[in-house]
């Protein structure tokens, strides 16, 4: 059986996770791997046996003859890139957020479609065990009718500089956590957002060697379903202690709670510290939750896997390039309602 051939274009922190995922399938070779970074791409490619040298240019790395290509990089990117990616002839992964605006993202799509290519949307938590597990349960009825809920990400911020840069991120906290409550929450409820109000605030502008923080680093929400269900989601990059995130669901017939990244089977303390525990913590000292597994927990070989299945069957996938554009549809209108200070439909 021939090897489906992968092109990764980044190669920081979620590259890393997309080529791990690729290397646990032996139906999958990782050709070549872009990056203007060469030493940190020449050690990825080393750690997963990618041969040859990193493309500086990811322009000639798609004159390969590769079938699928991994978009790794800062958001102001996305739409050019994928659109080259699917002109080229390669389907492609693009990590969250699709794009920075609903408008950027609608013109990806129309490309793929113009170029019969899939567009892949990189939504890890959705395929995370302990999240899929919370699907499965209000699938067999266990909560009943969901009528109220909580959706919660924070950690410290992020650690590249245009993280926090207007133009290049397209925002703050709620375009990199809030986006992934929205899109679990949505799955979980399987209806359509109708309405939605958000506030959000800049706690810290000053973000040391990455400078002034011109984007939100705080958000409050509040999703309103057709099913008439009402889910707050809180977002912030100003909390210590490292990456947290947990929903909190209550139903007619009972209520759930998942929190990986504190319940975690793991619970620690260390007077002098020690490796690492999750990311985003900036200490180990004291108590500490340690994730095992860190990339398994929080589902990104399974995305992975998934999407190479697709690949194969031509069946659709759980989270493609509309449901990305659907998610960033519910943060623009609620990017919207913090601007007008009112609630505004979706």
């Amino acid at each position: 059986m021939e090897k489906i051939k992968v092109g990764v274009i980044g190669s920081g922190f979620i590259a890393e996770h997309h080529c791990y995922g690729y290397s646990l399938l032996p139906n999958v070779e990782i050709s070549a791997i872009s990056s203007l970074l060469s030493d940190e791409a020449k050690e990825l490619m080393k750690k997963y046996n990618v041969p040859g040298n990193p493309y500086k240019d990811y322009k000639k790395m798609l004159e390969l003859d590769l079938d699928v290509v991994s978009l790794c990089l800062p958001n102001y990117l996305h739409k050019g890139v994928a659109i080259e990616v699917v002109n080229s002839g390669k389907h492609i992964l693009v990590e969250k957020p699709l794009a920075r605006t609903v408008d950027e993202g609608k013109k990806m799509l129309m490309a793929a479609r113009k170029a019969k290519k899939k567009v892949f949307y990189c939504e890890n938590n959705m395929y995370a065990p302990s999240f899929s597990k919370v699907k499965k349960i209000i699938e067999e009825g266990g909560l009943g009718e969901i009528y109220m809920g909580r959706g919660k990400e924070h950690h410290s911020g992020p650690h590249s500089e245009w993280f926090y840069k207007t133009d290049k991120a397209g925002g703050g906290a709620l375009l990199d956590l809030g986006i992934h409550d929205i899109a679990c929450l949505v799955w979980y409820l399987d209806t359509d957002v109708e309405k939605v109000f958000c506030q959000t605030t800049t706690t810290m502008p000053d973000r040391g060697k990455f400078g002034k923080c011109e984007v939100e680093d705080n958000a409050v929400g509040v999703l309103y379903f057709a099913s008439g269900a009402q889910v707050v989601i809180e977002e912030s990059w100003c909390a210590p202690g490292g990456y947290q995130m947990l929903f909190e669901l209550y139903g007619t017939e009972g209520e759930i709670t998942v929190n990986p990244t504190r319940m975690t089977p793991i619970k620690t303390y260390s007077e002098k510290g020690y490796g690492y525990a999750v990311e985003k913590a900036g200490s180990t000292k004291g108590w500490t939750f340690p994730v095992p597994e860190e990339g398994w927990t929080f589902g990104y070989p399974q995305e992975i896997k998934h999407f190479v299945e697709c690949i194969e069957s031509g069946n659709d996938s759980l989270t493609d390039g509309r449901y990305g554009l659907t998610i960033l549809n519910i943060v623009e209108a609620m990017y919207k309602s913090a601007e007008s200070g009112k609630i505004e439909k979706v």
